[in-house]
């Protein structure tokens, strides 16, 4: 069986690191906390962030295009679990082990909590719904920005050698960007759907231009692991 529903329930009760591929990821990866994150719970990766966790537990994505980079190839070496979208079946020769999730049917707005399916809009989502329904207690974003800094948009742009795309892969920031507001949709809906599964969601970067979950600093993580409500 190589759909992703294998996965439904599997970490009751444990922590999630999910890794986008925003800037502040880059700053993140400098601290001695973000090294351990394995002791702490999961983590999953999402597209180019496993520049960042080569040792993933999971890496999702939505997107085919990440065949046409570089760090493809440390996604296929990683012995992580891959789940992708369904729409990647035309490369299952290539996909060995993989697994496959169905989009959702409801708009990206909308979350059926009797469906199985992902979040579809982008990546993030998709890791986000994935962990939910996997019944983790506590989700942390990193690298969820939304925003440029220091005139970049990518944590991998600070790198001194960067990856490349082999074959056309990604289209300008602006193009990106005007995705943003379908992608805070999803978002809203994924933040009542883990209120219905008692699942808390902070976003690590209290810069981040995503507001839809309570925002925390890096810094602190390790203190919302370990203290059960926090006050809350």
């Amino acid at each position: 069986m190589n759909t992703y529903k294998q996965l439904i329930n599997r970490h009751t009760g444990k922590n999630c690191f999910i890794l986008g591929a925003g800037p502040s990821l880059h700053s993140n990866m400098q601290t001695p906390f973000f090294k351990s994150l394995h002791r702490y719970g999961i983590v999953i990766v999402v597209n180019s962030a496993v520049l960042a966790d080569k040792k993933f537990d999971y890496w999702v994505s939505n997107d085919s295009l990440c065949r046409n980079w570089t760090w493809w190839k440390y996604v296929k070496k990683g012995k992580g679990i891959k789940v992708v979208r369904n729409s990647w079946r035309k490369f299952k020769k290539e996909l060995d082990g993989f697994l496959y999730f169905k989009p959702r049917p409801t708009s990206e707005d909308i979350i059926n909590s009797d469906d199985v399916g992902l979040c579809y809009c982008c990546s993030v989502a998709s890791s986000i719904d994935l962990s939910i329904q996997m019944s983790c207690k506590k989700i942390f974003l990193l690298g969820l920005d939304h925003k440029i800094v220091q005139g970049k948009h990518h944590f991998w742009q600070f790198f001194k050698s960067p990856p490349r795309q082999l074959r056309p892969a990604q289209g300008p920031w602006q193009q990106q960007k005007s995705l943003f507001p379908i992608h805070l949709q999803s978002y809203n809906a994924l933040k009542k759907f883990s209120k219905y599964k008692n699942c808390k969601i902070y976003n690590c970067n209290s810069n981040s231009n995503v507001e839809v979950f309570k925002k925390i600093k890096f810094k602190d993580v390790r203190k919302y692991i370990l203290e059960k409500e926090l006050g809350e």
